[in-house]
């Protein structure tokens, strides 16, 4: 039997073009917020997590409470940093939002509270679990499973209509979990960050760039902490830039006011010394008149 060679190259010049790409949006931050309304205190914590890093919904499952910590500045928690794929020839550093930490430190006390024993090797997400206390004889509240890519999907998918996002089931929707990601890397990019830091914060390869581009973990946190005011969900902190930025306007009426007032001033004082001058004027005039006239008189 002979082999029958096609040439691919003219064949598929005559095929029609595929999108490289999917037509979807990333989420506002209205329906970010709805979404965080909607959640309870593990989903509430994901969510912050997940769109103030960007990492992959698969990713969360390798997390444990070991690869977990904050990053504090004079005293103060301006970030947290996460180990992705911690061990695995992948493995690179992400961070979060304070607002996410705070939201990670409460799930974990609740977790906590009902029984669970944390330590270093714990997942930093676990299955759900009944609140209530186990009994002596009930041990099914001490077994402890990773939240798994596949059960976050399920679990967004349910989610996402509570809040009346999704209004019918579909093959796809304008936005799904991987959205968050997506929105980290708009965000991100919108507010200054270096997009080559975007991509290794994301886990990314930057190309020949892996190999000669090496920032410090440092570098890479100043650089996000330029988007954190975009990646923060809570009100509060958007009350107190308006309140903030109300006070500098107030403050910028309040200079314009005195430097009016200092105008006006320097102006009364400008019209009292021409008053002083004019009058030095007339009486210098009056003066030299006497002289001319008393000159006159002597002549004769």
């Amino acid at each position: 039997m002979n082999d029958i060679y096609l040439n691919w190259k003219k064949i598929s010049r005559i095929l029609p073009k595929v999108r490289r790409f999917a037509l979807d949006r990333i989420p506002t931050m209205d329906e970010i917020r709805e979404i965080l309304d909607a959640s309870d205190i593990r989903s509430k914590a994901l969510t912050l997590v997940l769109i103030s890093s960007g990492i992959r919904e698969g990713a969360v499952e390798m997390l444990r409470f070991g690869d977990y910590s904050q990053i504090r500045k004079d005293s103060q928690i301006v970030a947290g940093r996460l180990v992705i794929y911690a061990g695995e020839p992948e493995q690179y550093v992400a961070f979060v939002t304070f607002e996410a930490c705070a939201a990670i430190d409460k799930y974990l006390e609740f977790r906590k509270k009902h029984g669970e024993n944390i330590n270093n090797s714990s997942p930093l997400f676990r299955d759900a679990f009944d609140p209530i206390l186990p009994t002596e004889n009930d041990e099914s509240g001490k077994i402890v499973k990773d939240m798994t890519a596949h059960s976050i999907r399920q679990h967004y998918n349910r989610l996402l209509r509570s809040p009346g996002i999704r209004k019918e089931k579909r093959r796809r929707h304008e936005f799904s979990v991987h959205g968050f990601r997506k929105y980290f890397k708009t965000r991100a990019e919108q507010s200054g960050m270096k997009p080559i830091n975007v991509e290794i914060l994301m886990g990314h390869s930057v190309g020949i760039s892996d190999s000669y581009y090496r920032p410090t973990e440092n570098e890479l946190l100043q650089d996000y902490l330029k988007a954190t005011d975009a990646l923060t969900m809570s009100r509060e902190k958007q009350l107190r830039h308006e309140v903030e930025k109300l006070r500098v306007e107030n403050g910028e009426i309040d200079i314009m006011k005195k430097n009016y007032l200092d105008m006006k001033l320097s102006l009364e004082n400008k019209d009292e010394q021409v008053g002083r001058l004019s009058d030095t004027v007339a009486v210098l005039s009056d003066q030299y008149n006497l002289l001319v006239t008393e000159i006159e008189r002597l002549k004769k």
